[in-house]
């Protein structure tokens, strides 16, 4: 479709009447509400469009079998946390030790110790 400028659709005596213009935009708006309607997806195609995409991902992931992929996240988290206690009770273990020889050196420095 070649481009047209405004002044070759209408010349520049044409008139329009708001009444025109409002028919013309409830006739528009008519039009799309009867197409959109008409192509509207139903419930059921969108859960089964949403049930591929999910089974094409966990595909694409290569996952299989997934109360097997619910153990292995749930391995992966008690390993997590068990790491993470031990860097806690291990600092918390170098600090105690860190201060109590800095309290025994103190204590022996008071009782004159050689």
């Amino acid at each position: 479709m070649p481009h047209r400028d405004p002044q070759d659709v209408l010349p520049p005596y044409a008139m329009v009447n708001l009444s025109d213009l409002d028919r013309m935009a409830t006739a528009a708006a008519e039009r799309a509400a009867a197409l959109f309607q008409k192509d509207a997806l139903k419930p059921d195609a969108v859960e089964g469009m949403v049930e591929e995409g999910i089974q094409r991902f966990l595909d694409k992931v290569g996952i299989d079998d997934i109360p097997a992929f619910r153990k292995d996240l749930s391995a992966m988290r008690a390993a997590r946390e068990t790491r993470e206690a031990l860097v806690s009770h291990g600092l918390k273990a170098v600090v105690t030790v860190l201060l109590g020889g800095i309290c025994t050196a103190i204590w022996l420095a008071i009782k004159g110790a050689k």
